[in-house]
């Protein structure tokens, strides 16, 4: 399934509600994919209260270390309060937030160790352009970085230049983050007739147009949040929605870059 929840919404608190919405993702949808961070305030957490609730075997689970803590002294103080949080021994995919001025030798030979140890499953990097992931794959054991979570959508595309086909075709997952921009798609599509008619003509919502456009191509996992049950069958449109038909058109609108752009961060 290319689709995995956000849980920004977690920065606080958490309700019976919206964790109700990963058990119907997972168990009705096969969408067991979470994204979290240690940045992301009492998110960590809370995801643990779902994964003890509905069972830690039924999700996998994407954390992310903050390159302030990517260091000697630090890293496994960060990794095992992670752990402790979510209330796991181990982390599926365990990312560099942004590299800033993290070491990459460190950053491999650290993720490589937890690796080894049982703490992580794979391990991978956010927020690296092509320059970065140049950078990394010169380091021993560089390559086995798994993925790079980066901003990518329908309004954001710069990546479509360069860095997608780059880590396509070293086998490194993409993974896009603000897939949805709500902020930013619904100013945009008030001006837009003709998104909205495409969404009117198929019955779907902006968040499933826009999620049907994020993996259309690349072997690309979609980060999306959603708060209700009811939103989350309605972003799910998204599965059932042939979006080919129309790229010709979105492209006019919103079309695919045609030289480099830095690398879009939040």
């Amino acid at each position: 399934m290319p689709l995995g929840l956000g849980t920004t919404q977690f920065w606080y608190d958490s309700t019976r509600e919206t964790r109700e919405v990963f058990h119907e993702a997972a168990f009705s949808y096969g969408i067991n994919v979470i994204d979290t961070a240690e940045m992301y305030g009492n998110s960590n957490k809370e995801v643990g209260k779902i994964l003890k609730q509905w069972g830690r075997e039924n999700f996998y689970v994407i954390d992310k270390i903050l390159p302030d803590n990517m260091t000697e002294e630090n890293f496994m103080k960060s990794l095992r309060r992670s752990l402790n949080d979510l209330g796991t021994d181990y982390i599926d995919l365990y990312l560099l937030h942004w590299r800033e001025k993290a070491d990459l030798n460190l950053l491999v030979e650290k993720m490589e160790e937890a690796k080894r140890e049982g703490y992580i499953k794979e391990w991978g990097v956010s927020n690296f352009d092509v320059k970065d992931m140049e950078d990394l794959l010169k380091v021993k054991n560089g390559d086995k970085c798994y993925a790079n979570e980066i901003m990518y959508n329908l309004f954001y595309r710069g990546v479509e230049y360069d860095l997608l086909p780059y880590l396509h075709e070293r086998g490194i997952k993409p993974i896009s983050y603000s897939t949805l921009d709500t902020r930013t798609s619904r100013n945009r599509t008030a001006e837009n007739k003709v998104l909205r008619k495409i969404c009117e003509e198929n019955g779907i919502c902006l968040e499933a147009l826009m999620l049907a456009f994020a993996i259309r191509k690349y072997d690309l996992l979609a980060i999306f949040k959603t708060t209700t049950v009811e939103h989350l069958k309605e972003n799910l449109k998204c599965l059932d929605f042939d979006i080919e038909p129309y790229m010709d058109i979105i492209n006019e609108y919103y079309p695919a870059p045609t030289r480099k752009v830095p690398l879009e961060k939040r």
